[in-house]
């Protein structure tokens, strides 16, 4: 037993080896959680194993909750304090034992009894794709849809899933992917190391960048959607997105030739003078990618732009306690 994990009972000891390993970090999303375990339950194909890891939720996840009847070995590990998305994937990966690793959020919802069965086919069809750009490695992902049940749900919608609600298949060469169903041989971890877990969020952004420095090709092909169930309060998009925007000079800082570098600020004083044109612009891009699947999107113009301000705002923060910490480093010298 590793420090900070708890290994649990019959549920918890490590599955015989399986095809591929789905991974669900779980954190205070119990319920979310069982009802994806029911979805799991009645894939028609269902050669894997499963590997939940609670990233200390409290009450922490019973074992008695997920010990069902199911077709496939299910393993419960316990983080004993929440350690972070990146500590709960990593986790998840080292206890797994297939050979692909397939990622799925505790809050998705598989609907389609032949989603995993899609997902393997789709997989070995983004293998071709990788062969023919001579890419050797490869991290594969599908479609997700927001799940939304109000207006400012669909914001969330718009911003969040943009690359992922594409009609083509396609490699990526300008962003991440995200881990909401995306797989990929454990070899790749071999390749670009593990999840950075000083990354409390962003940590799929910082791990995709990896991969492209490292030439492992992502690869986007719709065909096995998993819903996502979106926030459904101005409060709760505004407190995710500005989040996510403190950690984007992080990320930045840590791959400064990562696409559109260019468009990022490096200082507070940048980030003031470019704090209107660029969240303009990122609104204006974002629309233009939807109209063509659904051009109600302008409905949500107002929404999307608060949500760029959003995380605007959290990089702006960032950057000044950036800015304070050198100062401050300067004047002690």
């Amino acid at each position: 037993m590793r420090a900070g994990v708890d290994s649990g009972g019959e549920h918890s000891r490590k599955a015989q080896s399986k095809n591929a390993s789905i991974i669900i970090p779980v954190y205070n999303r119990t319920d979310d959680l069982l009802k994806l375990l029911a979805q799991l339950k009645v894939q028609n194909r269902n050669d894997f194993e499963l590997v939940v890891v609670d990233d200390g939720s409290c009450p922490p996840v019973s074992e008695s909750l997920i010990v069902s009847n199911y077709p496939f070995p299910v393993l419960l590990i316990r983080h004993h304090d929440q350690r972070g998305i990146a500590a709960a994937r990593n986790t998840g990966i080292a206890s797994s034992s297939g050979e692909l690793v397939v990622f799925i959020d505790s809050d998705a919802c598989v609907a389609d009894p032949d989603w995993y069965e899609k997902h393997m086919r789709l997989y070995r069809r983004a293998e071709d794709m990788a062969r023919k750009k001579n890419k050797t490695s490869y991290v594969f992902h599908s479609e997700v849809y927001g799940i939304s049940e109000s207006y400012i749900g669909r914001v969330d919608t718009y911003a969040n899933w943009l690359g992922s609600c594409m009609k083509k298949a396609c490699l990526i060469r300008d962003r991440h992917v995200p881990m909401n169903n995306t797989s990929m041989h454990r070899s790749v971890f071999s390749a670009v190391g593990m999840f950075d877990e000083e990354f409390r969020i962003s940590e799929d952004i910082e791990w995709g960048f990896r991969c492209l420095s490292h030439g492992v090709a992502l690869i986007y092909v719709p065909g096995a959607p998993v819903g996502h169930y979106d926030r459904n309060t101005v409060g709760g998009v505004w407190d995710h997105y500005y989040r996510f925007g403190q950690y984007t000079p992080k990320v930045r800082a840590r791959h400064p030739d990562a696409p559109r570098s260019w468009l990022y600020p490096k200082n507070i004083f940048q980030a003031v003078i470019l704090f209107l044109p660029l969240t303009f612009l990122k609104t204006i891009y974002i629309l233009m990618q939807w109209i063509p699947q659904s051009p109600w999107v302008f409905l949500y113009t107002p929404g999307i732009y608060l949500a760029n301000v959003a995380s605007f705002w959290g990089m702006c923060k960032t950057l000044r306690a950036i800015g304070c910490r050198k100062r401050q480093k300067h004047i002690s010298r």
